[in-house]
């Protein structure tokens, strides 16, 4: 973890931090509009979507009723916020990040992608300032990254791990980056490689599980908002591990709280379990 750096104390304490949201017009841009909107402790300065965006010259009440702000949704990042919340795309979080490293803008990112090439390169941008790039928001999500990879390690070799996730049907990739994060904390545990081991979904004479393989497994239906559930399984015992989300406030909220919390840190790459003190 890196030093603390705070800015002066009338910044921090008596001003509220001017944040930017990155993906405005998407699920969860509106509501991290809404409630920015409705936080003392932020100034909504910015609203960011994609060129061709219909949000494009919108004022944000006509985006989000709920923010009743007249900030208008324009297509880069400018100098003036403190900090900047990016839900977009992998192409968009990449021109994002690269905008925020030449303004000096600490970057809370929660885009997510399998792409391990991708990941590393947003990382990157850690070097020139504070970045938070959370696979989830919420305090039970961060929570069970941690429990699943102590179940892990004490179950032992005799219990196969299966990950499954679901989403609403208009969720374009999978898994989720959440899945992804529970996968990984698993695979650091118990010493297995999260790039080798990982078996995305089974079909045809695929052949005896191995013990080092971790299931992985895509649910796409309805509305639903994140459900991730890890299965260990012995020849005599099963237990399941479940979190599931009610509404997307809950990592809107997450989002936000690390908004507050990531400037005036030092460059670097923080993690969510640093804002939540776990």
């Amino acid at each position: 973890k890196k030093d603390d750096h705070t800015r002066s104390t009338l910044t921090l304490a008596n001003m509220p931090i001017k944040v930017a949201i990155n993906g405005a017009g998407g699920r969860m841009g509106r509501r991290l509009l809404a409630l920015a909107h409705a936080d003392p402790d932020l100034e909504l300065v910015q609203a960011i979507e994609y060129a061709a965006s219909p949000c494009q010259g919108k004022k944000v009440r006509e985006v989000e009723p709920e923010a009743e702000s007249d900030v208008v949704v324009g297509a880069e990042l400018t100098a003036g916020a403190d900090v900047v919340i990016d839900f977009s795309s992998p192409a968009g979080t990449t021109i994002l990040a690269a905008k925020a490293q030449e303004l000096g803008i600490a970057l809370v990112i929660g885009t997510t992608a399998k792409d391990f090439e991708w990941r590393a390169k947003i990382k990157e941008s850690s070097q020139k300032v504070p970045m938070i790039h959370a696979q989830n928001f919420s305090l039970g999500v961060n929570l069970m990254f941690k429990v699943a990879a102590q179940m892990a390690k004490a179950l032992g070799e005799d219990f196969d791990i299966e990950v499954v996730e679901g989403h609403h049907h208009h969720k374009v990739d999978a898994p989720s980056g959440t899945a992804m994060g529970i996968a990984g904390s698993i695979c650091d545990a118990v010493e297995r490689d999260v790039e080798k081991d990982l078996v995305y979904g089974r079909e045809g004479q695929v052949g005896k599980r191995t013990k080092r393989e971790v299931g992985m497994h895509a649910l796409r239906m309805g509305s639903e908002i994140g459900l991730h559930t890890v299965y260990y399984a012995s020849e005599y015992e099963r237990l399941e591990l479940t979190h599931r989300a009610s509404s997307r406030d809950v990592f809107a909220a997450g989002a936000l709280r690390a908004a507050k919390w990531l400037p005036g840190k030092a460059a670097g790459y923080y993690e969510m379990s640093d804002v939540l003190g776990l």
